[in-house]
């Protein structure tokens, strides 16, 4: 009877010490488990992260006027009446640079041509893509008329005494690179050129561009 009762009480204790190491077992895993997964996301995140800042950030697209031609009719000055005789055809050729590498996609553009500050035509550009880490070309004709230098006569009298007349282009075209499929950044691409075009030749004599990106 003595030993009967005295069996009891390490069995019990016996029991309760398996359920503790069962327990400390199963917490002791779970905290491995958790560690790992932490430590899993945590080396994803870094590697997202280093993705980002040296293949997939997005850079700002960049424009520049490669070229600019005139054809046309000359500007010339009709006597005895002071007169003059223009209509010129300005094209210009603009190239767009695309760094990401992912497609650029732009919006319809917009360009506005004046002549000290008074504006002579405008012009607006079509929609389209530049390829991942390339090129595209945007077209811009302007046809340009006597009669849009109504209130800057004399100054065209004079600039076509002196042999050249100077135009200014500015442009701007919206657009937006999405990288991942969810990362997207909206940008405009921005030029402003100054062009000095001949005459009685009817060439191009000098041209200057300044190009900015704003967000």
């Amino acid at each position: 009877m003595t030993e009967s009762g005295d069996s009891s009480p390490h069995l019990k204790d016996s029991s309760s010490s398996s359920l503790r190491r069962h327990r400390h077992r199963h917490r002791r895993r779970c905290l491995i488990l958790g560690g790992a997964c932490l430590l899993l996301l945590l080396v994803l995140g870094v590697v997202a992260l280093v993705l980002y800042l040296t293949l997939f950030k997005p850079r700002d697209p960049t424009m520049k006027l490669v070229s600019a031609r005139v054809e046309g009719v000359f500007p010339r000055l009709s006597l005895p009446a002071v007169r003059i005789e223009l209509n010129v055809t300005l094209e210009l050729e603009v190239l767009v640079h695309n760094p990401n590498r992912a497609a650029f996609d732009y919006a319809e553009g917009h360009t506005v041509l004046y002549y000290h500050g008074a504006q002579v035509g405008d012009a607006d550009l079509e929609p389209g893509r530049v390829p991942p880490r390339g090129d595209g070309h945007v077209q811009v004709r302007f046809t340009v008329e006597a009669d849009r230098f109504a209130t800057k006569f004399l100054s065209l009298i004079a600039d076509v005494a002196a042999g050249e007349v100077p135009f200014d282009s500015s442009t701007e075209i919206p657009g937006r690179v999405t990288i991942l499929g969810f990362i997207k950044r909206h940008v405009v691409a921005e030029s402003e050129c100054h062009i000095g075009i001949g005459v009685p030749k009817l060439r191009v004599k000098s041209q200057e561009c300044s190009y900015k990106t704003e967000l």
